[in-house]
């Protein structure tokens, strides 16, 4: 059995696979590792050139998914065909330090953790892009740790799990609703509500270019990137879902100061924009498309009853104040949206 199993979800990411293969090509545990690479129908080529970067590794494949059905589909589907003890997801947009994936492991063996979360830095230099999220604020956004804090434990993984695979299916998996955007909080709750726990492993070190889909020729800072009216609309419905599905009782008050966020944003965006289509995409379109998706919602919410250890007033030890999504509210005033056409 490998120890671990590298799971890709590309889509158009040519560009960047090189450099992601060749950092995981000369992990210290590469002998011990497991790769597929799941592609969503990509149409640039990505899929003939992964085939040809991994031809002559003795663990890898390249997965089709049969269609662009998102990233939580294409993870799942990885999942499915993997062999390893633990998972690992990053993008393609990354390069992975030398001993990133043996560090992930040590800490997770260690701790005795079903999670671990390591440490996510700029694409181009060592400047820290996410080091996790240590509580949530009153809308269950995650809340990063102060610069000069080093956590020793993580309520949000930021990206790029690295999660045992017999506890990634017993909690379920990525929801595949969300499409992508979300899934980390969400999952990470999971996790810790099922009575398991989520440590960092600071040494274990990944380089992100961030936001790549959306900003393919910005820079490489997440606050700098721009932002698109389907990552708002998904960001925003996913937030609802989150909440809906993962808390018990009292923690679902939670979705009203989000409803009003939501609501607030797509007034704030008309009056930027004078564009109704992104204002709708933003607002009105995320509560259609949570009523659509009541009846998932109660689905989990049984299925969560399941295996759930832990309830909401165990949960609020990881309550802070704060605001935990303001880089997205930067992102628009800053850069505002790409050209929105009306579907």
């Amino acid at each position: 059995m490998p120890m671990v199993t590298v799971v890709l979800v590309c889509h158009n990411d040519g560009k960047w696979l090189p450099r992601c293969l060749e950092s995981l090509r000369t992990q210290t545990v590469f002998d011990r590792m497991e790769l597929i690479i799941a592609d969503n129908a990509s149409h640039d080529g990505t899929d003939v050139l992964a085939r040809r970067l991994i031809a002559d590794w003795p663990n890898a494949r390249l997965l089709s998914t049969g269609g662009d059905n998102g990233y939580d589909v294409a993870c799942n589907l990885g999942a499915e065909a993997a062999h390893g003890q633990y998972l690992y997801f990053p993008n393609p947009d990354t390069w992975l330090e030398p001993d990133c994936l043996e560090q992930l492991y040590a800490t997770a063996e260690r701790e005795k953790a079903g999670c671990v979360g390591g440490l996510i830095l700029e694409y181009e230099d060592n400047t820290v892009q996410a080091r996790g999220c240590i509580g949530f604020d009153f809308c269950g956004n995650g809340i990063e740790p102060p610069r000069s804090r080093l956590p020793d434990r993580l309520l949000y993984v930021q990206g790029f799990f690295f999660i045992r695979k017999d506890l990634y299916a017993r909690l379920g998996r990525f929801d595949e609703k969300f499409f992508m955007y979300g899934e980390e909080p969400d999952l990470s709750w999971r996790v810790w509500i099922a009575g398991e726990k989520i440590a960092p492993a600071l040494a274990a070190r990944v380089h992100h270019r961030g936001s790549a889909s959306v900003n393919p020729a910005g820079g490489g800072k997440i606050i700098e990137n721009r932002t698109s009216p389907d990552r708002r609309f998904l960001s925003n419905r996913n937030s609802l879902l989150f909440i809906a599905k993962n808390c018990q009782h009292l923690l679902l008050l939670m979705l009203l100061p989000c409803a009003a966020l939501i609501v607030l944003e797509g007034c704030s965006v008309l009056l930027m924009t004078k564009n109704a289509a992104i204002a709708k995409r933003v607002s009105v379109d995320v509560f259609a498309d949570f009523w659509r998706l009541r009846h998932h919602v109660f689905q989990e919410r049984k299925r969560i009853r399941s295996f759930r250890r832990r309830g909401d007033f165990w949960m609020l030890r990881f309550f802070r104040l704060g605001f935990g999504r303001s880089y997205e509210i930067k992102a628009i005033f800053k850069l505002g949206f790409p050209k929105f056409n009306r579907r």
